[in-house]
């Protein structure tokens, strides 16, 4: 029952890690105009997922996405690799694939890096519950911050650096909190996809 409540606990910092990291790496790509080496993206791409009004949006990007992608690449892809490989080995192709999956280089990026952090979580934590309200969280902040024109109001590229800076540190921090007090598990499926 002790660790039960204090995975509760744990998992309360879920929601400011999903928040913290969209944050920093959204700020980051908008501060080196990553989006400006794929012109699509910015044409075709954004008008296309932010074309929702934003209760909409949060309800379909903030929990129906997250929950649908969480249980694809990470309970199932992410723990299925985890039988035939090593831990690193399997968050490592399900990020790949659920870059690839998001289909267009700019999201690829982000979903890889995301992905790599969302399959700790998921190994950490032994559950992909977690890994949902990160995304859900990280979801839910992309498209409210779209709407409110704040990537537009950042300002100078110090306070975009500062902003950049407190927002890794803090997603850091979580995860380095997860790291060390999470209990020790590596997610093994009793029954594997292909048997050996």
């Amino acid at each position: 029952m002790r660790v039960i409540k204090t995975m509760e606990k744990k998992m309360l910092l879920c929601p400011l890690l999903g928040a913290a990291l969209s944050a920093c790496l959204n700020i980051l790509f908008a501060t080196v105009k990553l989006d400006s080496f794929f012109p699509a993206y910015t044409t075709e791409v954004r008008p296309w997922l932010f074309r929702f009004p934003v209760y909409i949006g949060v309800l379909i990007y903030g929990v129906l996405t997250s929950l649908l992608e969480e249980l694809i690449f990470r309970k199932l892809l992410f723990s299925k690799l985890c039988v035939y490989v090593t831990v690193p080995a399997a968050g490592i192709g399900s990020a790949i694939v659920f870059g690839i999956y998001h289909g267009n280089a700019v999201q690829f990026i982000y979903a890889f890096l995301f992905g790599m952090v969302l399959a700790f979580i998921c190994w950490r934590f032994d559950s992909f519950i977690p890994c949902v309200m990160v995304h859900g969280a990280a979801n839910i902040y992309v498209y409210v911050t779209y709407f409110t024109g704040l990537p537009g109001i950042l300002g100078s590229i110090g306070v975009r650096i500062i902003l950049i800076l407190i927002s890794g540190l803090v997603s850091f921090c979580i995860l380095m909190y997860f790291l060390n007090t999470a209990p020790e598990k590596s997610i093994m499926p009793e029954k594997p996809f292909f048997p050996r």
